[in-house]
């Protein structure tokens, strides 16, 4: 299946390449200007002497980062020490109508290569992790590809191909700014279970999203996508073939912005000019589940065979912008997010966070972010069982917590270097206090 889908990609792209000559002369005979990314402010290679633009106003966009942690565990945990990760992405985007006259059409396609050791798998064992580019095993290839059609004059969009459910479901965009993998998606829902995982990084799977957008203040999608054999999950490639999934999960998500839906009132500052600036405000809830029936972890009948559930979990999550400094894009906001799970095939029973971002903290460092944020992850009691069983010991606590406090410096545009510190209580729900500090670097080429 992943035959026809890159070959399709690498037609779209030859055709781009091909066009944007074409694309560059008219707009030059036209005097266009094309709604671009501002590369020389955001890059550290810029619009490489005018190809980017021509292959932007082709239907081409090309995206290439590096990002480069560093942590260390300094106490507690399973021993002192650190590692170097990496992670490699280059991403394209195509415009289907600008490439080939497809109305609604678009495709996007990225391919990451991960590099270095696993600070949490030697040295921490946080059950929840430490660093969100930590994969069990170090993969190159192929992780996103997906064909989209858009429709209803753009309030709806059907998505195919390889999926990860972590690029739309379950995100709060405030949360962005932290390390700490349980910020992106969720710990109770990034679990295994006891047979297969949801298609997040660093391995993905097919599926098929749809979004529909009837009103600027509200959105609802909904997917299906392979489930990641859990047996699999340290060997498998950055992509699952579809032979090789296991079962289906379904998602839904459905949200709404209070801000724009009337019910708020806009923060302090908002109104003062007439720029760009838009605040966070989103308030969503989301249920998936995963066919067919799993496993339960500890729980069998009178013959000794595991008893079988359905494995499922909802969440709620919400974040709003509370505060702006007038007339800059400096502003405070706030995020809360809480999920749980049937809690019989899944090793977590629930898990919440809560945090704040502050964009431009400073005067003069508006591209600045400051976060501080906590989240907690708790095990039901046939997780309990599990999680003891695996480490050999009593589990000393029902619960690990995490706190990270971090500040993201853009030093150069394309350069952002970005120190932190997180203080890890009950790693593994039975290993000492761990203390983990270390810096991100992330170079945008």
């Amino acid at each position: 299946m992943a035959r026809p889908v890159t070959l399709l990609f690498a037609l779209l792209l030859a055709s781009g390449f091909a066009s944007a000559v074409r694309a560059d002369d008219a707009a030059e005979t036209a005097g266009v200007v094309a709604e671009a990314p501002a590369w020389p402010e955001s890059t550290l290679s810029g619009d490489w002497g005018g190809a980017r633009q021509r292959l932007f106003d082709a239907g081409v966009q090309v995206d290439l980062a590096y990002t480069a942690d560093y942590l260390r565990n300094n106490r507690g945990g399973l021993q002192r020490g650190g590692a170097y990760m990496g992670n490699l992405n280059l991403a394209l985007q195509l415009d289907g109508e600008k490439l080939i006259g497809w109305q609604g059409g678009s495709a996007y396609l990225s391919l990451i290569s991960n590099s270095g050791g696993r600070v949490n798998l030697n040295k921490v064992g946080s059950f929840m992790g430490v660093d969100n580019l930590e994969a069990p095993v170090n993969r190159t290839g192929i992780f996103e590809a997906w064909l989209q059609q858009s429709f209803l004059d753009d309030r709806a969009s059907l998505r195919a191909g390889l999926y990860p459910i972590d690029s739309e479901f379950y995100v709060t965009d405030s949360s962005g700014v932290f390390v700490h993998p349980s910020f992106g998606m969720a710990a109770e829902a990034a679990d295994f279970g006891s047979l297969a995982g949801p298609s997040i990084y660093a391995t993905s799977s097919y599926g098929a999203r749809l979004r529909l957008d009837p009103d600027p203040a509200w959105y609802a999608m909904l997917a299906v996508t392979r489930g990641i054999a859990s047996e699999r999950i340290d060997t498998a490639d950055p992509n699952m073939s579809w032979q090789r999934g296991v079962g289906s999960m379904l998602i839904g998500e459905v949200g709404f912005s209070p801000l724009k839906s009337g019910l708020l009132v806009e923060p302090p500052g908002v109104l003062d000019d007439a720029g760009d600036y838009s605040p966070i405000s989103k308030l969503a809830i989301g249920l998936w589940r995963f066919s067919p029936r799993f496993p339960q972890l500890s729980a069998v009948d009178a013959a000794g065979e595991p008893l079988s559930s359905t494995h499922w979990g909802a969440y709620l999550l919400a974040e709003q912008t509370v505060y702006r400094v007038p007339e800059t894009p400096r502003d405070l906001t706030l995020f809360a997010r809480y999920g749980f799970t049937d809690g019989r095939t899944s090793t977590l029973g629930y898990s919440v966070s809560a945090g704040l971002s502050f964009r431009g903290p400073f005067a003069g460092r508006e591209n600045d972010t400051f976060g501080l944020a906590a989240t907690r992850a708790h095990p039901d009691p046939q997780g309990r069982l599990q999680l003891s069983s695996e480490a050999g010991v009593p589990l000393s606590s029902n619960n690990e917590t995490v706190v990270e406090l971090t500040y993201q410096a853009q030093v150069l545009p394309g350069l952002v270097v970005q120190p932190l510190i997180q203080r890890i209580f009950n790693p593994g729900f039975y290993l000492p206090d761990s203390t983990v500090a270390g810096v991100r670097l992330q170079f945008t080429l």
